[in-house]
């Protein structure tokens, strides 16, 4: 196979590349980026080039791609919105573009469990035929939500186009670095009074795998990957360190658009619009995966958890 990943270069990316540069099957991989995988990868061939620029001339110029692959994405929020969506939405529509012209039948697509929306009958965890909901949302999880809408129309509009498209809940790891987990990490921290949220996660490495996984199992449609178990934000604050303040949602909510507008990062790093994230809940089922692809996690919450404790423990970390 002949295979082009947007964003290969990522956290995710390149754990993503070098899981398929492992498979026979996989003959060269395109890694289209900013910036080439931090060491060399085995079959990959890195094209320096941003999604928000046109890709088709990629897509067109040698044999056709068995598979595409966006991974490409703003994960911290930038604080020049139209920026933000040129990236993620644009860099979709550039994508999609590109595909159309080479003719790509299998596309993928790295979306998230945001995409679902943060409400509260969100506490049951929801299966891919739960609907995406327009409410609520910070900008990320909206252009998530979006993004797959032009995945779906892209594959009505080819018939014969296989896409598949995974929702993964936070990720982390030795390796992450998100404003989710910093934000939590801050000497002081806020957290919703009366109750104690919990968190789904996903182990970095389990993540990239589930993606191949996916990939090879060739199965249409969503595919959610979180790890077994949950974390109560409580705990996580505390194994970091943080001094949580327990404070009504609104002033939560107050306190994070004054956070995000003076850009205090020592209070805050994301939208106020986030802080729905951590009041309401948005669990998500691995079903699909587990049962239909037969995919294992080889860490559950705890553990993928206690991994990043243990990589922020070490010297010079």
């Amino acid at each position: 196979m002949r295979v082009l990943v947007t964003g290969g270069s990522g956290y995710i990316g390149s754990r993503v590349l070098r899981e398929l540069a492992a498979r026979d099957d996989v003959e060269e991989l395109v890694d289209v980026d900013l910036r080439p995988p931090a060491s060399a990868i085995p079959k990959v061939h890195f094209v320096e080039r941003s999604v928000t620029e046109d890709l088709r001339d990629l897509f067109t110029g040698g044999r056709p791609f068995d598979l595409a692959m966006h991974l490409a994405w703003t994960v911290d929020p930038l604080r020049d919105a139209a920026r933000q969506r040129r990236i993620c939405i644009g860099g979709t529509g550039r994508f999609l573009e590109g595909c159309a012209a080479g003719g790509v039948k299998h596309l993928f697509f790295t979306s998230s469990g945001t995409a679902y929306g943060a409400h509260a009958e969100h506490a049951t965890p929801l299966d891919e035929s739960a609907p995406l909901r327009p409410r609520y949302h910070f900008q990320y999880s909206a252009e998530k939500r979006e993004a797959e809408g032009l995945f779906t129309a892209h594959a009505q509009a080819h018939p014969g186009t296989l896409l598949q498209v995974v929702r993964p809940t936070v990720v982390i790891g030795p390796n992450v670095s998100n404003f989710i987990i910093r934000s939590m990490q801050k000497p002081v921290s806020l957290r919703p009074a009366g109750y104690d949220p919990t968190f789904q996660v996903v182990h970095e490495d389990d993540c990239a795998a589930a993606i191949v996984a996916v990939v090879s199992s060739r199965r249409p449609g969503a595919f959610n990957i979180t790890a077994p178990g949950t974390l109560p934000m409580s705990l996580v604050q505390a194994r970091l360190g943080s001094r949580a303040l327990p404070v009504p949602p609104a002033v939560m909510l107050g306190a994070a658009f004054v956070a995000w507008h003076l850009r205090l990062t020592s209070l805050a790093e994301g939208p106020p619009e986030f802080v729905r994230f951590v009041t309401l809940p948005w669990k998500v089922s691995s079903r699909r995966l587990e049962q239909e692809v037969g995919f294992r996690f080889r860490h559950d919450a705890l553990a993928a958890f206690e991994s990043y404790l243990a990589a922020r423990a070490r010297p010079g970390s």
